[in-house]
């Protein structure tokens, strides 16, 4: 069943009346949802009331910036550890000394730190045009690798991506910029594999994010159509990094067992394969898929209820168009947060896999978030 906001309606009626494209549609996938073994769900603390000062319209300025991670230091496929990101600056920044609340948005597969930046920025400049906005930071990371995308975890093989996006750059982001430094001022959305991954985050890091707007994300990998065509795909196993550029299905997959299944004695790619020759034949090796299945947000969901703290918002937000991630399974992901009794608000638009406008994902951290109490 749809819950939809009075306030998301008519702001994406207005959205789509704009004349702003959204991002292009996405030529890869995430992964799909199981049913894991009910959690009872503890007593959901009061939340604080968002403080919500009226921004207007104004130029929105984009700065870059880099950060040099100790976290993905010594990851075995020599990814750089310096990585770039880009933050959306609200226009009152330059002239004055208020403090804002932050959003970080997460990048799909092979996407780059700049990727949803031009999203979000027309997204952003709409919801300020439409009024009834609070002004926000809004911060781009960089989380691709070798294999075209870290899926937002943490192994020896692809680093340690969790510290390096929840940890340091959080900290890095505290430190130069006037934000509010507290998890009732910090969002985290994406698409995709942003969408998982900021669902991900959330659920395991509560004391650092109060509000998560995932998009087109699959939650629940069990399903994940790739993975179901693993022994097809890798019916003939890659030897180097260069047959990766055969088949975007194969460098997927090892993206993914990279994350879950690391082993550091099986160069090239220093992981267990989920697929092996058996007198010829390709076989799906249960206990590898386990452990790729195993870091889905479901399986995060699980953990999350097994802790006090509580996420303050949830927006689950998918296109009804979806054809790598079918809207089917975010309705699942739905219908197991209400039967887990976790707090929720869903929604589906018109559009593809991340192709549609980002806007009520803006209006929901607006009236989630807390701002700074105005004079």
């Amino acid at each position: 069943m749809l819950r939809f906001n009075r306030s998301f309606v008519i702001l994406v009626l207005a959205a789509l009346l704009a004349a702003c494209a959204g991002p292009a549609a996405v030529p890869t996938a995430t992964p799909v949802p199981p049913t894991a073994t009910p959690v009872p769900p503890t007593a959901t603390p009061v939340p604080p009331t968002p403080v919500l000062p009226t921004a207007t319209p104004g130029k929105i300025e984009t700065k870059k910036g880099e950060i040099t991670s100790q976290a993905l230091a010594g990851n075995l496929l020599g990814d750089p550890t310096t990585r770039e990101f880009y933050v959306l600056l609200p226009s009152s920044y330059a002239t004055s000394d208020k403090r804002y609340p932050v959003v970080y948005v997460l990048h799909w597969y092979t996407g780059h730190a700049n990727t949803l930046l031009g999203a979000f920025k027309s997204a952003y400049q709409i919801a300020l045009s439409a009024g009834d906005l609070q002004e926000m930071i809004f911060v781009f990371p960089d989380a691709n690798n070798r294999f075209g995308g870290s899926q937002y975890l943490s192994s020896p093989t692809i680093g340690d991506y969790e510290t390096y996006l929840t940890q340091e750059l959080v900290a890095h982001i505290d430190a130069t910029y006037r934000t509010l430094p507290d998890r009732v001022s910090r969002g985290i959305t994406g698409c995709s594999m942003g969408g998982d991954g900021s669902m991900g985050l959330a659920l395991k890091h509560p004391n650092v994010f109060s509000v998560a707007a995932p998009a087109s994300g699959e939650y629940d990998y069990s399903g994940d159509l790739v993975l179901k065509r693993a022994t097809e795909v890798l019916k003939i196993p890659p030897k180097n990094f260069s047959d990766l550029t055969k088949n975007w299905e194969i460098k997927y997959l090892l993206s993914w067992a990279a994350a879950a299944a690391a082993n550091p004695d099986k160069p090239p790619f220093y992981l267990d394969m989920p697929v092996a020759l058996v007198n010829g034949e390709a076989q799906i090796v249960p206990e590898v898929v386990e452990k790729m299945i195993g870091v889905d947000p479901v399986h995060d969901l699980d953990r999350y209820l097994s802790q006090p703290e509580r996420l303050n918002a949830i927006l689950i937000l998918h296109g009804e168009g979806d054809n790598l991630v079918p809207v089917e399974l975010a309705r699942d992901f739905d219908k197991l947060l209400s039967d887990r009794g976790v707090e929720h608000e869903y929604l589906e638009i018109k559009g593809g896999h991340c192709d549609f406008l980002f806007t009520p994902v803006v209006t929901f951290m607006s009236a989630h978030l807390v701002g700074e109490e105005q004079p």
